[in-house]
């Protein structure tokens, strides 16, 4: 019989289609990985991946065998998992990043208090899960809703306001929209078109609108806003405890109302447990 471990090392090979990511999720070196299919190769004698200078590709013998194994290791780990877990009461969240720590992080000690049995295990990422073969039992989810086959409530709708340190705050005569030109903008590589939708809907061209200093994450831009780098659009719930200890300031400027929003998902064809109803009536009511 082929050996399980260089089974399951060539289902998440033929997965993600990329050694590097496939060794790093089965917790060996690229060349352990190599090895392991060289070995699975040899038990079977037959050739499954073609290594040239382009990367590795799945021969007709390898898709044969990548078809017949399917989620079989996904299953059996979901499967391990949900023994590990008996008897013990768990909500899985999966989020994006700035919600869980701008927003929810900071709340949830309120939703622990009331359910002090339930123990949170909290994912942020920008990858959309899949809430009937993933792990998850429920998820925050941004975009415009009506996703097929999903259950979802929305939180609230996105706007997007602008937010600075109070030093940079223009002097002068100028009007407000005016002495928007002499501020430097930051921009999350993540949401690179809030700042030009926001320049648009006020109807003010800006030499950094498409440029300016980039960082990967609204969370840094938020930090780079209080210590003077630049100007920011955000949403305003986002910044609020910044705000109140004067770190930055709203001017009276104008806000952008967004299509889309934060949804709170999770798949209809999963009972709707205990933790999971509790977790969305309480996001409900802080939301709404």
């Amino acid at each position: 019989m082929a050996s399980l471990r260089a089974l399951h090392a060539f289902s998440l090979l033929a997965r993600h289609g990329r050694a590097a990511q496939a060794a790093e999720e089965l917790g060996v070196s690229p060349s352990a990985l190599s090895h392991l299919m060289r070995k699975l190769e040899s038990e079977l004698g037959t050739t499954l991946v073609l290594r040239d200078g382009r990367g590795l590709s799945l021969t007709e013998e390898g898709q044969r065998l990548a078809l017949g194994i399917g989620d079989a290791f996904e299953r059996i780990e979901e499967a391990v998992d949900s023994f590990k877990r008996r008897g013990r009461t768990e909500l899985r969240i999966s989020t994006v990043s700035t919600f869980a720590t701008r927003w929810l992080i900071p709340r949830l000690p309120e939703f622990q208090a009331s359910q002090p049995d339930v123990e949170i295990l909290l994912s942020a990422s920008t990858r959309v899960v899949d809430l009937e073969r993933e792990n998850y039992d429920c998820a925050i989810r941004l975009g415009r809703g009506g996703w097929q086959g999903i259950e979802s409530g929305l939180l609230w709708k996105e706007h997007l306001a602008v937010a600075m340190a109070p030093s940079l705050l223009p002097k002068g005569t100028k009007s407000p929209i005016e002495s928007v030109s002499e501020l430097r903008l930051l921009h999350s590589a993540s949401r690179r078109n809030d700042w030009p939708q926001w320049l648009e809907h006020a109807g003010i061209t800006h030499p950094e609108a498409a440029s300016g200093t980039l960082v990967e994450s609204r969370d840094l831009a938020i930090q780079a806003a209080i210590a003077g780098m630049g100007a920011i659009v955000i949403d305003r719930r986002f910044v609020e405890k910044e705000v109140q200890a004067g770190h930055l300031i709203l001017p009276d400027w104008p806000v952008v109302e967004l299509e889309t929003g934060y949804w709170f998902v999770r798949s209809p064809n999963r009972p709707l447990s205990r933790p999971v109803a509790a977790f969305r009536n309480w996001l409900l009511k802080m939301t709404g």
